[in-house]
């Protein structure tokens, strides 16, 4: 999972330059999901191979308290490094925008349009396949928890994306620039807020069966 993280994080690519204290931004993004006691966490197997990974919440309440004290700790460690004159000048640029957009989503932050987020990430050349099987496994854990759907941010090159997402996740309710993302990949790059339905919780609703979510925190094989 950390491994397709670190891959992928600049729209399909690593960022391509060292950071120093990397394991705080990973632990940032990934650590609530993988805390023990929880089933946040799922990855499917093809080949042998984690190919991708879902990270489903379905306590905001509990996943804000924890968010708030770790991007504070995060940001106050962020902003003394990003004007050290030790780090390298693309690392101290990264932790200065990353700074900068959590700001902007912390200032624009409201009411969630679902009691529920998701986060997918799959590695690259194994979409849309992979991709379709855990946002299945989501949608399998937010019925279970009885709630009615769930939200996701997805990145993407400004004017691109938004109308597939539509077709097959489900309505984009915002749009944010991404300054981070736009600086990395050299173009334009805005997070797109995306909601999906995923119904009651009915016996036959999920392919997994009865609504319940496959073996969290493991790995399934792909059909």
């Amino acid at each position: 999972m950390r491994r397709i993280f670190r891959a992928t994080v600049a729209l399909g690519r690593p960022v391509g330059f060292a950071v120093a204290g990397w394991a705080r931004y990973e632990s940032l993004c990934l650590d609530w999901y993988l805390g023990a006691g929880r089933a946040d966490a799922a990855v499917l197997v093809a080949g042998d191979q984690v190919r991708g990974y879902v990270l489903t919440c379905t306590d905001e309440a509990a996943f804000e308290r924890w968010q708030r004290r770790s991007a504070a700790g995060f940001a106050t460690w962020a902003t003394g490094a990003a004007l050290s004159p030790r780090l390298d000048p693309d690392a101290r640029r990264f932790l200065q925008l990353r700074l900068r957009d959590g700001f902007a989503a912390w200032r624009s932050g409201g009411a969630h349009p679902m009691p529920a987020h998701v986060h997918v990430n799959v590695e690259p050349g194994f979409a849309p396949r992979v991709a379709l099987e855990l946002l299945a496994h989501a949608d399998a854990r937010v019925r279970a928890a009885g709630l009615p759907g769930w939200y996701g941010e997805v990145n993407a090159p400004t004017g691109r994306r938004a109308r597939a997402l539509e077709r097959t996740v489900g309505e984009v309710v915002c749009r944010q620039p991404n300054h981070t993302l736009t600086w990395l990949a050299g173009r334009p790059v805005e997070r797109l807020t995306v909601v999906r339905s995923v119904g009651p919780v009915t016996a036959s609703s999920s392919a997994y069966g009865g609504g319940g979510p496959p073996y969290p925190n493991r790995q399934r094989n792909a059909p």
